[in-house]
């Protein structure tokens, strides 16, 4: 456990050190305020159309569905390609090969800290929206931010199995720049998909990425939440496991 610890801050002060992940925190916190003084604006001006209204509204739950949809994935691709396909290219991944870390720890060090830098961006969204809320809305009752911030919490599940989607890509690129492109084909193909074929939808894991939705007001049936949480478990386990033997004997 000690070398997965050193490996996994190795990782993610990898993350850090790189200025375009603060710039996208930064584009965060700039888009939830903006978020939140149009839905403000919009609301002062058109009182009586309560949905363009409820569209921006300045509030964790409200502007989190662009966050999830867009950017976190956007952001997950990025990271990924950096620790993955971009050290390859590189050649730096030579040296972290040689240090005493086992493959497959090195290999979920990286997951890990992609992770974390996506659960301290949802942080960041969710504090800045509460914030936002609390200044130009009329702010939630304490229950509500606890829904809110378990929600926050419950896409962990999916976008980790999309952290493991995508490094399983990585694994097969040769450049960043292409990988990146494989994946938001990849990503915007599993999106058009159940739309076109509506029969694929419930067996496409990107189809649960708003499941936290469903937690909101009536709990679903316990058969239909297990199915659900079935499909996402697995399929993270399908992406964990073959792109975890494919770093394990890819020869760098």
């Amino acid at each position: 456990m000690t070398a997965l610890k050193a490996s996994y801050i190795n990782e993610l002060t990898k993350l850090r050190a790189r200025k375009k992940y603060i710039v996208f925190l930064l584009i965060g916190l700039a888009i939830c305020i903006i978020w939140a003084l149009l839905g403000s604006l919009i609301t002062r001006i058109v009182q009586r159309n309560m949905s363009m209204s409820l569209m921006l509204s300045p509030s964790p739950m409200g502007v989190l569905p662009l966050f999830l949809h867009v950017l976190l994935p956007f952001l997950i691709f990025m990271a990924v390609s950096d620790l993955f396909t971009v050290e390859c290219s590189d050649n730096t991944m030579k040296a972290m090969l040689i240090l005493p870390v086992e493959r497959w720890k090195l290999y979920t060090s990286k997951l890990l800290a992609v992770i974390s830098y996506v659960a301290l961006y949802l942080l960041e969204i969710f504090v800045c929206s509460a914030v936002c809320q609390l200044i130009f809305g009329n702010g939630d009752s304490f229950v509500s931010i606890l829904a809110s911030l378990a929600s926050y919490a419950l896409i962990l599940i999916p976008l980790f199995v999309l952290t493991c989607f995508a490094s399983l890509i990585s694994l097969l690129g040769k450049s960043g720049t292409l990988t990146m492109l494989l994946l938001i084909v990849a990503y915007l193909a599993m999106n058009v998909l159940p739309i076109l074929f509506p029969a694929t939808g419930p067996l496409l894991f990107t189809s649960y990425l708003g499941f936290y939705r469903l937690f909101i007001g009536a709990v679903p049936e316990f058969g239909r939440l297990m199915n659900m949480l079935l499909i996402v478990l697995s399929s993270g386990a399908v992406f964990f496991l073959g792109s975890s033997i494919i770093f394990e004997k890819k020869s760098y």
